[in-house]
């Protein structure tokens, strides 16, 4: 399973959103806000539930793509490449991501996999390396 380091920061921002929420409950003064209480419970618990199982799956079947509001797979036979694309802007906003290229010209970002960048050229290693892995299995399985 490849995975990201935003999985870890994902999964405190979700524990603090749902002690946020568990705090207001315990106290019992809503003040009107129950509709916030109920969005900072469903949300902190998905969001530190799932994201520690985010991350990209490539097997002989294809690629599965599991983020935390979104699930998705791709056979190898629908798959025309997987390159690496910059996103944001410059300074500490860019980074990297896998993205799969379907044969039907719609890309599939792999954001859970995405990270900054650093240095001249702008590269994450990780990132580079995640998408090498996917790149060479898609290889394999096209020779099959």
């Amino acid at each position: 399973m490849l995975v990201g380091t935003w999985n870890w920061v994902s999964f405190l921002l979700g524990l603090v959103v749902l002690s946020i929420g568990v705090s207001v409950l315990t106290v019992g003064d809503f003040g009107g806000n129950e509709f916030t209480v109920v969005l900072t419970l469903t949300l902190g618990g998905w969001v530190s539930v799932m994201s520690p199982f985010a991350g990209a799956r490539v097997d002989d079947g294809g690629i599965r793509y599991r983020g935390i509001f979104k699930r998705t797979t791709v056979p190898w036979s629908e798959i025309r490449s997987i390159s690496v694309d910059h996103v944001g802007g410059n300074g500490l906003l860019e980074a990297e991501m896998p993205v799969v290229r379907k044969a039907d010209g719609k890309d599939v970002p792999i954001l859970v996999l995405a990270g900054y960048t650093s240095g001249r050229p702008r590269v994450n290693s990780r990132v580079r390396r995640q998408a090498k892995e996917m790149q060479e299995a898609l290889v394999r399985a096209h020779r099959n």
